[in-house]
């Protein structure tokens, strides 16, 4: 039963006045004691009264929690035994899934076909009717025999209902030949052929889906508007179900409907501006609001083509001969340029902030007739209003002259927006009523309107906003505010009264989880931060589900109020999870033009590298939610013709509960042969610990320890054991980076910052000693519209010290921990890694004489690059135009970096290199997909060796030159003035 009305087992007219003994519930009662205290008018001890109990029921059933409430009030002795006999309310908790799924559709869509809602009333019916939903979703997928099988557990302590419905899927029906209705117009092939439902050329029939059943009805319909038959239409009538063989055979009604024809008059317009103005062409149907949407966006069009005055109108004629047409009578009127956009008036706002909201532009290198219409006109001096109202204004007036001949000259427009401010309101003085259980303090700072500040209606509605969701967010869900204002008394002055009635406040009773299977609860008591006692806000509820988002482990994550319109203080607050996939695989695949090369043991010719073409392909393995505790296993690879890449890493996020803060654990392999001179490998173990501090900063500290070794070394200097021997890199490092662009794979504004040190040293292990510091620093600009002016300038020193006594400064550093510059993303002057020192021969022992200069890349100990960019559109939404110009180099040390322009001979690489080119940017998905080419103003020459490293060797330096073969001379050698790139992604 669930009607109010009270149910008394007992005379009670005997029994009242007497003393109420006790109060029992059978089953026990499922409220809060001070919610069961607020609902129940009487206690223990109180006399016994027939109208206190019908009330007792009815706040019992306003609680929420009851279905049905019978009272039996009894003797005992002199006194009553009062027994509430109740029928609790059952409410949802998580409603699993299980059995193998094959998509589609997937888990979360078979849940939902439920329709239960966390938190809502259950009732037993519902089961049968969500099992047959879920069937008919299974039955639109293809499965016809599936099966639904549900299992109910109760939870009697908090009323919650635990649902889990079992799939047996069985095997997928497949499409047969479709029963094809009305005046098709068309072959049957063809139109078996648009469904998608048979594939091409082999003629097998699909697996049924929803979507591609729903799919097939779209395709025919395109296929009709492609014959520009944009009235047609195509109903799927029915399906029919072949048990015995598991066919689907659907049936479709088509009426083509007649040609239509969409055509302009008085004015010529392409169909390509037709097709991408006028919406008809693109949802393939023809309505009047579709038609209207294509008058106004030719308009606009037209418009935004220097056609100011320009008027569209449309008219239907009637279909005749298979025809309808459509005719948009168009008066483009005078065409006009607006050259001058002038601001008077304005005192409070500066003029750049009032432009920046005006759609009125003047003409400009992007917009080359300007932009401005009556409607233009209208919304900015509406947006100007509205922006001097809010604060404070409440007097303003904006107007428009407009100059159609500006200057004398025909076709040039001027225009000038006039402001009348007035008198800014203010407030006197904010008087706030009402607030009891929150500090008012609390409050005050965060409002728009106090003493002194513009008085404006926008202002009050963003503090009605902001008290509202203030006090809800601190358990007042029936709060209300409102707002009152009078003169002050001085001119322009006004009193503002908020008055606050706060109602009572709710709490979170505890929070019930459901559908963990591998996640442990104490991560997920960690990151929801909302324990039992706290004040119910729905904002820490969304919150809390934000957080466990972040976590990465869940696929889904719900959360709601359990009985929320229960007139109880104290409720559950419910999250049900779906955990995710353990494991993800990620592929990749790419590839780099350019100017590269490798070592080679055959060949000393071309050290600055020849074009070469470098296939690039990786793999991502990862396991998720390790040990239930968040932490994630991840297996990289990475392989191309340069580099040979395997890492294994461990993450534990969340460091004591920090959010940001995390700790990763790697181990790295590493086989680079990006350098002509060397190949180097790497095996390195390292340990890092990283911190977001804020949205824009993030933060790591890093150690790293590492054995280095080079290989296919090419040069017979390099023979020299204390060079070719594997070194151990201990190193302590740290890492600081500000990101504030507005789209870190293409951006237009912002700023990026990068600074990393780093400190190799005995005291970590190292066999070599030296400081590294890496700087950063990138801007970017708009200019106006899309121009886009972009810089970025990096340096970077190795610093060595505690040199061993055998190796000098330079040599000391290893090869492969030396900077290397030079390609697509530093310095577009030279190919991959072709910048600054290079051999230019050195004596195989201290004091004799030098070896044979080979001009192969050696790296440095310091690097100073600049790059500008101008990005510009070139064609289109897509296709970006850029001119850039960089500079810099790899130097041999700090102290020798230099700005000179030139050489001073065949062995000086410390100086400056110019590179101005041009490139272009095409937008994709996954980044801009780029080509660069660059012309080096001065590259560098040295003196370079074209025979074999066989060869080389015979080259001794001690023999005298008549002694020497003929293969043993020198060439001068340069880098080359031209060098291209293509790749994926802006250079910075």
């Amino acid at each position: 039963m669930t009607a109010h009305a009270p149910i008394m087992r007992a005379q009670t007219p005997a029994l009242e006045e007497r003393t109420i003994a006790e109060i029992q519930f059978s089953p026990a009662q499922p409220l809060d004691p001070s919610d069961l205290a607020k609902a129940l008018p009487f206690h223990k001890g109180d006399s016994f009264r027939a109208a206190e109990v019908a009330r007792a029921i009815d706040g019992l059933f306003a609680t929420g929690r009851f279905d049905d409430i019978v009272v039996e009030a009894e003797a005992l002795g002199e006194g009553v035994i009062v027994r509430f006999r109740t029928q609790p309310t059952w409410f949802v908790g998580n409603v699993a899934m299980q059995g193998k799924v094959v998509l589609p559709p997937n888990r979360a869509q078979i849940a939902a076909a439920g329709q239960f809602s966390l938190g809502t009333p259950f009732h037993d019916q519902d089961v049968a009717a969500a099992v047959e939903s879920i069937q008919r979703m299974l039955k639109s997928n293809g499965f016809y025999n599936a099966q639904v099988k549900p299992d109910i557990q109760r939870d009697d302590k908090t009323q919650t209902v635990f649902l889990t419905f079992t799939v047996q899927e069985h095997k997928r029906a497949k499409y047969e030949m479709p029963v094809l209705q009305g005046q098709t117009g068309l072959p049957e092939g063809v139109i078996v052929h648009a469904t998608g439902w048979r594939a091409p050329i082999i003629h097998l029939w699909r697996q049924v889906t929803d979507a591609r059943t729903s799919g097939g009805v779209r395709g025919v319909l395109a296929k009709y508007a492609g014959q520009d038959r944009l009235t047609a239409q195509v109903d799927l009538r029915k399906v029919d179900y072949d048990s015995q063989n598991n066919r689907v055979r659907p049936t479709l009604e088509i009426n083509p409907g007649p040609k239509v024809k969409v055509t302009t008059v008085e004015t010529k317009v392409s169909k390509r501006v037709l097709k991408r103005y006028v919406p008809v062409f693109e949802e393939g149907a023809v309505y009047n609001d579709l038609l209207v949407e294509g008058k106004r966006n030719l308009e606009d069009y037209f418009q935004s083509q220097g056609y100011y005055d320009a008027e569209v109108d449309f008219r239907v004629q009637p279909p005749a001969n298979d025809l309808e047409t459509i005719e948009y009578v168009i008066s483009r009127g005078s065409r006009y340029k607006l050259v001058h956009l002038e601001i008077q008036g304005n005192n409070y706002f500066r003029t750049p902030i009032i432009r920046e909201r005006l759609f009125m532009q003047a003409s400009a290198f992007n917009l080359r007739h300007g932009r401005y219409s009556e409607a233009f006109r209208r919304k900015d001096e509406e947006n100007i209003t509205d922006l001097y109202q809010s604060n404070g204004f409440r007097d303003v007036k904006v107007s428009t002259t407009v100059d159609r001949d500006y200057q004398g000259k025909a076709g040039q427009v001027a225009a000038v927006v006039h402001i009348e401010e007035g008198a800014q309101w203010l407030v006197d003085r904010l008087d706030i009523k009402g607030m009891n259980q929150i500090a008012e303090t609390d409050l005050a700072s965060h409002l728009s309107s106090s003493a002194g500040e513009p008085f404006a209606e926008v202002n009050l509605v963003n503090d009605r906003n902001y008290v509202l969701t203030y006090y809800s967010s601190h358990g007042f869900p029936a709060a209300t505010f409102q707002a009152a204002w009078q003169p002050s008394g001085t001119p322009h002055r006004v009193n503002l009264v908020y008055t606050i009635q706060e109602g009572d406040r709710q709490y979170v009773r505890d929070v019930l989880i459901s559908g963990l299977r591998t996640t442990r609860r104490g991560l997920v008591d960690r990151t929801l931060r909302i324990e039992a006692g706290d004040p119910l806000s729905p904002v820490a509820e969304l919150q809390g589900q934000q957080r466990l988002y972040d976590l990465g482990v869940f696929a889904r994550v719900d959360t709601a109020i359990q009985n929320p319109d229960g007139d109880t203080d104290h409720k559950y607050v419910l999250y049900s999870f779906e955990e995710a996939n353990r494991y993800r695989l990620t592929l990749g695949f790419g590839a780099q033009v350019a100017n590269f090369g490798t070592p080679s043991t055959t060949s000393l010719a071309a050290p600055a590298g020849t074009t070469g073409f470098s296939p690039q392909a990786s793999i991502d393995v990862s396991r998720q939610n390790f040990f239930g505790l968040g932490h994630t296993v991840t297996l990289r690879g990475g392989y191309s013709t340069l580099e040979k890449r395997a890492s294994l890493s461990y993450t534990q996020p969340r460091l004591r509960n920090i959010p940001g803060l995390d700790m990763t654990y790697a181990l790295l392999f590493d086989n680079s042969l990006d350098v002509r001179t060397f190949a180097s490998k790497r095996e390195e173990a390292s340990v890092q610990v990283s911190d977001r501090f804020s949205k824009s900063v993030t933060g790591l500290v890093r150690f790293a320890y590492r054995r280095v070794s080079v290989s296919s070394v090419v040069i017979p200097v390099l023979l020299v054991p204390q060079l070719l021997q594997p070194v151990r890199i201990g190193m302590l490092s740290a890492n600081l980076s500000q990101d504030r662009r507005d789209n870190p794979t293409n951006p237009q504004r912002g700023i990026y910052n990068t600074a990393d040190v780093g400190l190799a040293g005995t005291p970590f292990g190292s066999q070599r000693s030296f400081a590294r510091i890496l700087l950063r620093n990138a801007t970017y600009y708009r200019l106006s519209g899309h121009l886009v002016l972009a810089r970025q300038t990096r340096f970077g020193i190795i610093q060595p010290f505690s040199v061993p006594s055998n190796l000098d400064a330079q040599e000391s550093v290893p090869l492969p921990e030396r900077f290397f510059g030079g390609g697509a993303d530093s310095l577009r002057g030279f190919s991959f890694n072709q910048a600054g020192p290079r051999d230019i021969g050195a004596p195989l022992v201290p004091g004799g004489p030098a070896s044979q200069p080979t001009g192969f890349p050696l790296g440095g100990n310091a690097l100073l690059f600049n790059n500008v960019e101008l990005r510009f559109p070139l064609f289109g939404q897509n296709i970006q135009g850029v001119l850039f110009y960089d500079l810099g180099n790899v130097f041999s040390s700090v102290g020798n970096i230099s700005f000179r322009f030139h050489q001073r001979n065949l062995q000086d690489f410390d100086y400056t290199v110019h590179a101005p080119g041009v490139g272009a940017r095409y937008q994709t998905p996954l980044g801009p997909i780029r080509f660069d080419i660059a012309y080096s103003i001065n590259p560098p020459a040295f003196q370079g060796f074209s025979g074999t490293p066989v060869q080389l060797l015979q080259c001794n330096p001690n023999l005298p030159p008549s002694a020497l073969p003929g293969f043993c001379q020198s060439s001068r050698q340069s880098t080359g003035r031209i060098q291209f790139f293509f790749s994926i992604g802006q250079t910075f």
